[in-house]
């Protein structure tokens, strides 16, 4: 049988399903069935979760899917250490879901450009036991701050939560490669997404789930169709049986190409990356203070996947002054927890493969196109 696009599923059927082209993977197709058995697989395994689901759309689809199958009408704890963990406070107010209480990231000093930490273990601890939390909501890695949880913080949190019945959610989007142990450190739900820490294409969240998460799961209904994340775990779970079902519509051959860099991360040792990463963070964080830019994370809180440097240039805390260095960085936004008037920061992003595999490279060629800008 000749196809007409012999390249995209060389032993597929003839397309005349009406959800795809011949230009597109079918997700009935034995090619994405067998695949998919192996994605799943991988994520599984890389956060010792005991489900993994993929909800189409981008990793905030994945927080709001959480949010609504989760914290609709449950008492409801966010750490904010940034804008990013913001984002829940904005999920939960514009879909109505739950009164929410907020612990946020403190200065840990009261100079204009102050280091910050996250809010004290101790303080979190009790505002858990206060409110009664049955969903408490933290980043691993805050993208605005630059803040990193230590696995000590993390586990004393999930403990807290436990204690009064309820979730630790945990979103490790920006965590790049510190690959965390959902089992060691007691968390339920785990959020992420493919272009950052998993070198990948953007087009959907991942959430993987612990079993206390599978039996909260089947006693809650989401206040989402698209982002149903039971219906999409059923979804993933009959992909693992080896069948295939059909919610919405999913970004088969995006997800193709994401579980060939996930098999790339695989062979590579995750253990080793993760050591690159942790190596690379360090090197750009001395790099950028010995050019004078103090760190918005403080001291023993410092993201090695995502840095965030104070200035009191414009055209730095836009990024437009580093594309005279050839160099796309990112823009500063406020960290939403009482920050100084005149808050302003640029940051940079130490993700995938291509930089963990070259740490030497990467930081020359990060700190020659920061000291070429800087000399424009």
């Amino acid at each position: 049988m000749s196809l007409p696009r012999e390249d995209v599923d060389p032993n597929g059927l003839q397309e005349f399903s009406v959800v795809f082209t011949d230009r597109a993977v079918n997700h009935m197709s034995q090619k994405f069935v067998d695949a998919m058995q192996e994605f799943y697989g991988l994520l599984r395994d890389t956060y010792n979760a005991d489900a993994a689901v993929v909800v189409p759309g981008s990793g905030s689809f994945g927080m709001e899917s959480v949010a609504r199958q989760f914290m609709e009408g449950q008492p409801t704890l966010v750490v904010r250490d940034g804008f990013f963990s913001y984002r829940w406070s904005q999920i939960i107010e514009m879909g109505k879901l739950t009164d929410h209480e907020v612990v946020s990231a403190v200065a840990t000093d009261d100079s204009a450009t102050p280091g910050f930490a996250p809010p004290a273990v101790d303080q979190v601890i009790d505002a858990i036991k206060k409110q009664g939390s049955k969903v408490v909501a933290a980043a691993h890695v805050e993208t605005a701050s630059g803040i990193v949880l230590t696995d000590e913080y993390i586990k004393a949190l999930a403990d807290a939560v436990h204690e009064q019945g309820g979730l630790f959610v945990l979103d490790c989007i920006a965590s790049g490669a510190l690959w965390v142990d959902m089992k060691e450190l007691g968390v339920d739900v785990l959020i992420s997404a493919p272009q950052k820490g998993w070198s990948g294409w953007p087009g959907m969240g991942y959430v993987m789930l612990n079993e206390r998460a599978l039996a909260r799961l089947e006693e809650t209904e989401s206040s989402s169709f698209s982002m149903d994340l039971k219906k999409w775990h059923t979804v993933s779970e009959t992909y693992r049986a080896g069948k295939h079902m059909y919610h919405a519509t999913m970004p088969t051959d995006a997800m193709l190409h994401n579980l060939d860099v996930m098999r790339e991360a695989k062979e590579r040792g995750l253990d080793k990356i993760m050591r690159q990463q942790v190596e690379l963070g360090e090197r750009v964080r001395v790099g950028l203070a010995e050019r004078g830019y103090k760190s918005v994370a403080a001291e023993g809180w410092e993201a090695p996947s995502v840095v965030v440097v104070y200035t009191d240039d414009p055209q730095e805390q836009s990024g437009a002054k580093f594309k005279a260095g050839d160099l796309q960085v990112a823009s500063g936004v406020p960290l939403q927890v009482g920050e100084p008037e005149g808050f302003s920061t640029f940051r940079v992003g130490l993700f995938g493969l291509d930089k963990w595999d070259d740490v030497e490279g990467t930081v020359q060629r990060l700190f020659d196109g920061i000291d070429k800008a800087l000399k424009a």
